[in-house]
C-alpha cells in the first residue's frame, strides 16, 4: 500500500479519474481499469480523489477538450448519418435494412442539439413564457404523425457485403 492507503499508485488512479471525467460512468469505467465499484465509491469520498481532480482540470483542461471535441466529432458524424440514411436494424427474411428515425429520437436530437447551440452562445437554454402550448401541440403533431409511419418502412436496403453472405 502506498502513503494514501491504496493498493493502485498514483499514475493508475490519475488516469483513472481522468477516465471518469470524460465520461460520468462509474461503473463503466471501474470495469474499464478492473477495479471494483465499491473501491472506486470509496475513492470519491477521499480528499486525495478531489486533489487530483482538481489538479486534472486546471492542468489538462485543453487535453480533456480536446478529448471530448473528438468524442462528440463522432457522435454527430453517426448522427449525421443516421439521420440522412436511417438506423440499421434487421428484419427476418430482409437481412439488415435502414429505417426512418423514429420522431421521439429526432425531438430528442434537436432540443439536445439546440440547447448545445443556446450554451455556447450563451443564451437561456429553457422557455418561460406562454409558447410552451404552442409547443406540447406541435410535439403531440408529431408524435401522432409518427405513430401513423409504421416501422418496417424502410430507407433503403443495405447492400450486402461479401463477408455477411458468407
Amino acid at each position: 500500500m502506498n502513503e494514501e492507503g491504496s493498493n493502485y499508485d498514483r499514475e493508475f488512479r490519475v488516469q483513472f479519474i481522468s477516465d471518469y471525467l470524460l465520461n460520468p460512468n462509474l461503473a463503466a469505467i471501474c470495469r474499464k481499469h478492473d477495479v471494483p465499484y465499491a473501491t472506486a465509491m470509496q475513492w470519491k469520498s477521499k480528499n486525495w480523489w478531489y486533489d487530483i481532480s482538481e489538479d486534472i482540470l486546471q492542468n489538462h483542461k485543453e487535453e480533456l477538450l480536446a478529448k471530448q471535441r473528438q468524442i462528440l466529432e463522432k457522435t454527430y458524424e453517426e448522427l449525421g448519418d443516421r439521420l440522412v440514411n436511417g438506423d440499421e436494424q434487421y428484419v427476418p427474411n430482409e437481412g439488415h435494412v435502414r429505417v426512418k428515425v423514429k420522431a421521439n429520437h429526432l425531438a430528442t436530437i434537436a432540443d439536445t442539439t439546440l440547447k448545445a447551440n443556446q450554451l455556447l452562445q450563451g443564451k437561456a437554454t429553457s422557455i418561460n413564457h406562454v409558447t410552451i402550448e404552442s409547443l406540447a401541440d406541435k410535439l403531440r403533431t408529431i408524435t401522432q404523425e409518427a405513430i401513423d409511419i409504421t416501422p418496417s418502412q424502410t430507407i433503403q436496403q443495405i447492400e450486402q457485403t461479401p463477408q455477411d453472405s458468407e
